[in-house]
């Protein structure tokens, strides 16, 4: 009846993303003891090492500009040279022979990674740097990446002017924001073979995304700001050469909270079986393999969302699995508003410490989704899975077919999606106080959704749920503190 196919948590492959606990860009006996630290006082050490500044020049797209290139100490120092996709600055010569990713076959130039064109060898068609790949992400640390072509570009568009200037002898380009506030980047020269040319007259500076002309990905070149004293371009460079490289800041790529940071086993949570993984591979130079977890069903939805197949908290489909105030990630014996996450009661007020966005609860936050930490799908079964949204309830219903049935003898709603797979919701009642109610009568199954309506009409006492009995299906919404079961989505791109 069901159409199944195992899931696998997304596991990072790079060192940098899995196990850099504190974030100095490898994995070390140090992270073990910034783990434990953190465990024993629930507190981040504040980063070590160089502070790299940058500037806001209030262009369009916010991006922030670092001062100085990677390799300088100053805005008019040149830096280092690397080639594409390297992150050290090399003393042997630039040459295709010496570049990361390349090879050859007899005379015929080949790519290991980073590649689009059969002409080149197997495929990839990875277009953008990986992190560990990337010198600004390598050297000055997560928060920071070589800009996109896109960045580049926007740098040289009619936002910013451009002016010839001399700083402390070196030859410079000023580049002025709209908003007055201004980068000066050297005229570096390039490196190519053993030879470093054109300093004081040119600029060659790195993005991180292959050049792509005619809509047609070039893999043998990257995009690169290219400028002189009379013009600025952005053009292409041969992945070989050995250019300048500065960064924009990145800090929506940094690990936002404890459980992204924390969680080197991946499992929702950071705890001590973190640290006993961790302390592992240090030993072993092996992450463990990953562990299938939750069956997952494609039902053909028109957002491609996949749904599981089997509640939190279940093995099969037709069980009931654990119940969950909203914004609780643990099943409990009495589902009451004292005593339920960030609900309270003030002066026989209810009132609310977060998700809250009416003042008549207390401070707004205006926070109308879970947060991961707060999300039972997520800290059960793992960070590939999110409770659905509202539009994912949306869907499901505007596009499925629902029966009415039973699967080995429990009552509930068999769903067949556009694509004629399917899955089964039982009906799993429902929890208030220390009673359960409508088993085999309805479901109730929560979303990560606040009650929200619309900008003006909201009401964070409650939250969007799935609600059906044996006459019908529709969203529906409940008071925080009620305990219903879980059905989960795959988020693939977390």
């Amino acid at each position: 009846m069901l159409v199944l196919a195992m899931a696998f948590p997304m596991i990072a492959n790079n060192r940098f993303e899995r196990g850099d606990v504190n974030q100095d860009g490898v994995t070390s006996i140090k992270d073990v003891t910034i783990l434990i630290d953190y465990l024993l006082s629930n507190e981040w050490p504040a980063p070590s090492g160089p502070v790299h500044e940058f500037v806001d020049l209030g262009l369009s797209s916010g991006t922030l500009w670092a001062t100085c290139n990677v390799g300088a100490n100053a805005p008019e120092e040149y830096g280092d040279y690397f080639a594409w996709g390297e992150t050290v600055s090399k003393d042997t010569t630039y040459t295709w022979k010496t570049t990361a990713w390349v090879y050859y076959e007899g005379s015929s130039l080949r790519f290991s990674k980073y590649n689009t064109s059969e002409q080149y060898g197997e495929i990839d068609n990875k277009t953008e740097l990986d992190p560990e790949d990337d010198a600004a992400y390598v050297n000055w640390g997560p928060e920071w990446r070589i800009p996109t072509a896109a960045q580049v570009s926007e740098l040289i568009s009619n936002q910013c002017t451009w002016e010839w200037v001399e700083v402390n002898g070196v030859n410079c380009r000023k580049i002025t924001g709209p908003n007055g506030n201004y980068i000066i980047m050297p005229a570096a020269g390039q490196r190519s073979a053993a030879t470093t040319s054109n300093v004081g007259t040119n600029g060659n500076y790195w993005s991180r995304d292959l050049y792509v002309s005619n809509n047609t990905v070039n893999p043998t070149s990257a995009s690169k700001l290219y400028f002189t004293k009379t013009g600025k371009q952005r053009i292409n460079g041969s992945r070989y050469q050995g250019y300048s490289v500065r960064p924009v800041y990145a800090s929506q790529d940094v690990p936002t909270s404890d459980y992204e940071r924390g969680d080197v086993n991946q499992d929702g949570t950071t705890s001590i079986k973190d640290v006993t993984v961790l302390i592992d591979y240090l030993l072993s130079g092996v992450w463990p393999d990953p562990v299938p977890v939750v069956d997952y069903v494609d039902l053909g939805l028109p957002n491609g969302t996949l749904w599981a197949t089997h509640n939190v908290g279940a093995k099969n489909p037709e069980e009931l699995g654990d119940f969950f105030a909203w914004g609780e990630t643990a099943p409990k014996a009495n589902y009451e508003w004292e005593g339920t996450a960030w609900l309270y009661v003030e002066d026989g007020k209810k009132r609310i410490s977060k998700y809250n966005t009416k003042i008549d609860y207390g401070p707004v936050d205006n926070k109308i989704e879970l947060d991961p930490e707060d999300d039972a799908a997520y800290v059960n079964m793992g960070s590939e899975w999110r409770m659905p949204s509202k539009a994912d309830i949306d869907e499901l219903l505007a596009n499925c077919t629902w029966e009415w049935t039973q699967l080995n003898g429990v009552n509930g709603q068999l769903i067949t999606g556009p694509n004629g797979n399917t899955m089964f919701l039982p009906a799993v009642g429902e929890r208030m106080g220390t009673s359960m109610f409508h088993l085999g009568e309805a479901g109730n199954y929560w979303s990560r959704s606040l009650h929200v309506l619309n900008e003006t009409v909201s009401f964070p006492t409650g939250a969007f749920k799935i609600y059906f009995t044996d006459s019908g299906l529709t969203w529906n919404t409940s008071e925080r503190s009620c305990g219903f079961p879980v059905r989960a989505v795959r988020i693939v791109q977390d």
